[in-house]
C-alpha cells in the first residue's frame, strides 16, 4: 500500500485536520494521529504497511509459494475442483469456500490478493472489504477467478445472517457448475453480508456457521496451512458422476385400465377360492 488512494480514511481526513501531509507516513505521525484518533489496529497495521520494508506484504501467505504469483489462481482452481465434485459433503463445501476466501485476503497483491496479515483478517469488517473490494484481483477463467471466489463467500455468510439454517445447506449443496459468466460481475444476492460481525467465521461439524465472531487465531493457521496442502498436494480428481437411473415408464389411460382389469380378475378369483374352501 503506497499510493494515496489506498490510504484509509480516517488517516486522509485527520491529516486533513491536522494539517499534515498525507504521505508523510512515520513512527511520529502514527503516534500522534493514534492518539487523536483512536484509529483501530486494523488501520494502523495498514499504515505501518505503506513503510514497512520491501519484501514484507503479505505475511501470512505461505512462504515458499509468495514468489509464485499464479500460486492463488491454481488454489482456487485446485479447490474450485472439489466444491464441484458431487462427493463433498455441503459442510465440507462450506470450509472450502472459506478457505478460497481467506486465500484471497492473505495473498500478495501480485498474485490478486490483499496482503492482509492474520490479525487484519480476524478483525476485517464489512466497511473494510467494501474499501479493499475493487483491488482483488480477477481472472480470465471463472474457477481460478479471486472475485469470483469472494462473491461466493460473501453470499454464504450474507444468506448466514439473513436467512436459516435450511437456506444455508441449500447454498452449500449448489455446485455452481453450469454457472455462465463471472459471478463477481452480478448484484450481490445476499447484501446482509454487510451486517456481518465477523468475516471469517468458524463452522462446526454440522455445517453451522457462527454469526458473531472470527476463527481463533488457531483456527486461521490451520485454514493457511490447509492451503499449502492443496498447492503442494497432487491435482485432484473429480469422482466420476453417477451413472443416470433408467427413465421411468409412464402409463398411458389404456395401460393403467388392463392393469386394473387385471386386478379385478386376480381379485374375483381369490374371493372365489376363499368361497369354496370356506
Amino acid at each position: 500500500m503506497t499510493a494515496i488512494d489506498a490510504l484509509p480514511e480516517l488517516w486522509t481526513d485527520w491529516c486533513y485536520a491536522a494539517g499534515v501531509a498525507e504521505d508523510k507516513i512515520n513512527e511520529t505521525s502514527l503516534m500522534q494521529f493514534s492518539r487523536q484518533a483512536r484509529p483501530s489496529k486494523m488501520t494502523l497495521s495498514k499504515l505501518r504497511r505503506a513503510i514497512a520494508p520491501v519484501g514484507t506484504e503479505a505475511p501470512a501467505w505461505p512462504r515458499e509459494h509468495r514468489a509464485d504469483s499464479s500460486s492463488l489462481h491454481r488454489l482456487i482452481s485446485r479447490t474450485d475442483v472439489m466444491i464441484q465434485d458431487w462427493t463433498t459433503s455441503w459442510p465440507l463445501r462450506l470450509r472450502l469456500r472459506r478457505m478460497l476466501f481467506a486465500a484471497v485476503l492473505v495473498a500478495p497483491s501480485a498474485h490478486g490478493g490483499l496482503g492482509l496479515n492474520r490479525a487484519e483478517v480476524r478483525s476485517l469488517r464489512p466497511a473494510d472489504l467494501e474499501h479493499l473490494r475493487d483491488r482483488i484481483g480477477v481472472a480470465d477463467d471463472t474457477s481460478s477467478c479471486p472475485a469470483c471466489a469472494v462473491w461466493s463467500w460473501l453470499e454464504i455468510i450474507g444468506t448466514n445472517n439473513g436467512w436459516s439454517q435450511a437456506a444455508v445447506r441449500s447454498l452449500a449443496h449448489r455446485r455452481d457448475g453450469n454457472t455462465q459468466g463471472h459471478r463477481h460481475e452480478l448484484p450481490d444476492t445476499s447484501p446482509d453480508w454487510r451486517m456481518c460481525i465477523g468475516m471469517l467465521p468458524s463452522i462446526d461439524r454440522w455445517g453451522w456457521i457462527d454469526g458473531y465472531s472470527s476463527v481463533h487465531p488457531s483456527s486461521l493457521s490451520m485454514i493457511i496451512n490447509a492451503m499449502s496442502v492443496v498447492l503442494e498436494g497432487s491435482e485432484p480428481v473429480p469422482a466420476p458422476e453417477p451413472k443416470p437411473r433408467a427413465p421411468v415408464r409412464e402409463l398411458s389411460y389404456a395401460d393403467m385400465e388392463a392393469i386394473f382389469a387385471r386386478a379385478d380378475e386376480v381379485t374375483a378369483r381369490a374371493q372365489d377360492l376363499l368361497r369354496e374352501y370356506g
